[in-house]
């Protein structure tokens, strides 16, 4: 993909944006559509990605692997639909347990303890992390990134973006049991 497509969308230019729809869409709606089998939400969601693009194109950043961000951005988007549908559907099943008198107060304070307390520790896991270790952990889990594209972005040998991870997991593995 031409790298100056992605400056030439941020000053504006239509045509650039028309050129990277056409160029990625069939590749990010089977990548969607690995992640759910629901061709209409992935449809929905690609054209969101894409219209949030155009919009927010004066003040997005200079992207340097354009289909790795663009598959980051889809998935993100599916990810944030699918638990709001979920979110919905226990809304729906938690209102009518209500209105049946099932759950009193005590269960519903304990269950948001129980979400407070592991929020806390996994925390405190992740303050056991390095920097560079956090930085690494972001960069492959939830920026999407391969660990030659880490590598390259951190001057770093990908053997070394191995080592970085597999020492952060086991951190956190320890620290969560």
């Amino acid at each position: 993909m031409d790298p100056d497509i992605w400056r030439n969308i941020r000053n504006g230019d239509a045509d650039a944006m028309k050129m990277l729809y056409q160029q990625s869409f069939q590749e990010l709606y089977a990548y969607g559509f690995r992640i759910i089998a629901d061709k209409d939400l992935v449809k929905d969601c690609l054209h969101e990605v894409f219209c949030e693009i155009w919009l927010r194109r004066k003040t997005i950043t200079e992207v340097v692997y354009i289909k790795s961000y663009l598959k980051i951005c889809v998935r993100n988007r599916l990810f944030k639909e699918i638990a709001e549908s979920k979110n919905l559907e226990a809304w729906d099943e938690e209102q009518t347990r209500e209105m049946e008198g099932d759950q009193s107060y005590e269960f519903l304070l304990i269950q948001s303890q129980e979400g407070e307390e592991r929020r806390i520790k996994i925390g405190a896991a992740l303050d056991q992390l390095t920097k560079m270790q956090r930085s690494i952990v972001k960069m492959k889990f939830y920026d999407g990134l391969s660990y030659e594209q880490i590598a390259t972005t951190l001057k770093l040998k990908p053997r070394t973006v191995y080592n970085h991870i597999f020492i952060a997991l086991s951190t956190l593995r320890t620290a969560l049991r």
